[in-house]
């Protein structure tokens, strides 16, 4: 008889079938259950190497004795197998069949989808994770409105204030991103865990706090915690004399950049002792300022005329008088008196902080805007290299490089504004439109959604993006999907252009004409923005003639707006045409000009 015979007869065939779909039977089992009840990888391993070294007994055992009717009973070659045995094996061989498919198709339809489920949720977790340690790796840090636990509510002005100045201390330090003030403080209503706001702010550390008052006496307790672990690293109660907070302040910022192990280029400065009364004034104004009410300018002016009464060299509260000066045209104040009044405003700024790039910041912005672009560029550089923890000012810094067709610039800018001003829609704005000027179309495109999630506005330059980025239908598909009612006059005047743009990519020639056509006869107050839209869907349907024209005839009346779209790529279509440098030249756009204009800040990479 031949070996195969012989393993046939003794069912080791049968045996060996049985024992290996077992075997793989209980080891998917075990890989399913084991995680669930708390077992580690190791004993999933432990299963399978017991069942790998079972499997040689097994066989053996199976050639060595069978089963009879009598009972296991050794073989001795000469009996034939009894059918009953054989036909044990074959329905558990069924049996153990039946179970492996089972299993398979519930792993498959009920069990994989779950555990996708379950590996997506870990993947975000971990991208959240590397995200919050991003930008700065773990150098990043969010100072949240510290709690109010003094009897008297209106103590919370004066506990935002502390913990203001702890953010301003700590917002000095190049070697640490620290969150604006305009975000950290957004959330203070929202309910959110330590994990959450730094998620939400992208940050590896959050630094949270209370304050009591009582007389003439203040604790400050303060904590610093690791985000991502919710573990403490830090926390120290202070108690001391009320005029002693600025020293307070100060430890604390100390005590954060000890424990963050921040090897500092350069001391850290002191905070400002200020009156608390001067500090509860001025925080009131600013949160005026941010909430934007009816009358914001007149009640900002009377807070804050009540704390220079007491403190006249009070620097935050200059500078906020200024805002307020310019929020009260229309309410009391005429623009040229505004325009008086923010002067000496200025110069009192110039007096008091000279050191602050605060007043270089808007220097160049008007230097910007009456097209003085070399001295522009040397001011937003002076006042980047002085500070960097205004979002505005980083924002209108960028805004410029794009001007002056300094497109990586205005990226970098872009995303240092976001990077510390998380939540300021602004910010996201402008940075998808320098992503969409460098040609990064996707990036564009996800920053500008994470804009219109929470603001209103930008709705043309979302379908230039998703033009640009290659998706008409796209492109089509929304402007469709927008309410009409719900749209104002200049949205939908602003969005005919682009779904004729739209058309014209599609195909549909002739609708696209007649868009274009309405554009041209629209009788819209702001002509200006007619005629900017007319050119550039004249250049989307290669309709060169026209769009020069319309150009050409807003160049003298339209200086400004034209140069901050100058390098839009929405007029690449036209860069071969010897008109488009004679456009450029006619403003002060030449490439020889921009190329001698040096404007490379020096930023956190």
């Amino acid at each position: 008889m031949s070996l195969f015979a012989e393993l046939k007869r003794r069912n080791v065939i049968r045996v060996a079938t049985a024992y290996v779909v077992g075997a793989w039977v209980i080891v998917q089992v075990a890989e399913t259950i084991f995680p669930f009840i708390g077992f580690s990888d190791r004993a999933i391993r432990n299963v399978i190497i017991i069942l790998t070294i079972g499997f040689i007994p097994a066989v053996v055992l199976s050639w060595i004795f069978q089963f009879t009717p009598e009972g296991l009973r050794r073989d001795t070659g000469e009996q034939r197998t009894a059918p009953q045995t054989t036909r044990l094996l074959d329905r558990a061989i069924i049996v153990v069949l039946v179970l492996g498919v089972s299993y398979f198709a519930f792993d498959k339809f009920v069990l994989a989808p779950e555990r996708a489920a379950e590996r997506e949720v870990e993947v975000a977790k971990q991208a959240r994770a590397e995200a919050v340690a991003g930008f700065f790796g773990e150098r990043s840090i969010a100072v949240v409105p510290f709690d109010n636990f003094s009897a008297d509510p209106e103590q919370q002005y004066f506990a935002d204030g502390v913990a203001e100045e702890v953010l301003n201390l700590l917002a000095r330090i190049r070697e640490l991103r620290v969150i604006s003030r305009s975000s950290a403080f957004a959330l203070r209503d929202e309910n959110l865990d330590v994990q959450e706001v730094a998620e939400r702010l992208d940050v590896a550390h959050v630094l949270e706090g209370s304050v009591r008052r009582a007389g003439n006496r203040v604790r400050v307790t303060a904590q610093l915690i690791e985000a991502r672990s919710d573990t403490h690293l830090w926390s120290k109660t202070y108690d001391e004399e009320l005029d002693d907070v600025f020293r307070i302040q100060d430890e604390i910022a100390a005590d954060v950049v000890a424990n963050l192990r921040i090897k500092l280029l350069k001391p850290l400065r002191g905070s400002r002792n200020v009156d608390p009364e001067v500090r509860s004034l001025v925080e009131q104004a600013r949160q005026l300022r941010e909430a934007r009410p009816e009358g914001v300018g007149g009640k900002m002016y009377a807070l804050l005329s009540s704390a220079l009464e007491i403190d006249p060299d009070n620097v935050p509260a200059v500078k906020l008088m200024a805002d307020a000066h310019w929020f009260r045209v229309g309410e009391d104040l005429g623009w040229e008196e505004s325009q008086r009044l923010q002067a000496e405003i200025y110069d009192k700024v110039q007096e008091l902080d000279p050191d602050s790039g605060y007043l270089d910041a808007w220097d160049a912005w008007y230097k910007a805007f009456a097209g003085d672009f070399e001295e522009a560029a040397v001011l937003y550089s002076r006042s980047l290299g002085k500070d960097l923890t205004e979002s505005n000012h980083i924002r209108l810094a960028g805004y410029f490089a794009r001007r002056i067709g300094k497109i990586d610039v205005a990226v970098r800018l872009g995303r240092l504004s976001v990077a510390i001003d998380p939540l300021c829609h602004q910010c996201r704005w402008r940075l998808a439109e320098s992503l969409m000027y460098a040609g990064d179309y996707e990036r564009a495109r996800q920053q500008m959604e994470r804009y219109l999630a929470s603001a209103t506005g930008a709705k043309d330059e979302y379908v230039r993006i998703l033009l640009l980025g290659g998706k008409p239908q796209e492109a089509l598909d929304y402007i469709e999907s927008l309410d009409d009612e719900k749209l104002t006059d200049f949205e939908r005047m602003s969005l005919v252009g682009p779904e004729a743009m739209a058309r014209h990519s599609l195909g549909e020639t002739e609708r696209a004409e007649a868009l274009l056509a309405d554009l041209i006869s629209s009788d819209f107050h702001d002509q200006r923005g007619v005629s900017y839209f007319v050119a550039e869907t004249a250049a989307w349907m290669d309709k060169k003639d026209l769009a020069f024209e319309r150009l050409f005839e807003m160049q003298a009346t339209n200086f400004n707006y034209l140069q901050r779209r100058a390098f839009s790529p929405v007029w690449k279509s036209l860069h071969d045409d010897p008109r488009w440098l004679e456009w450029r030249e006619g403003f002060g756009l030449s490439q020889a000009r921009l190329d001698a204009i040096v404007f490379d800040p020096d930023l956190p990479e």
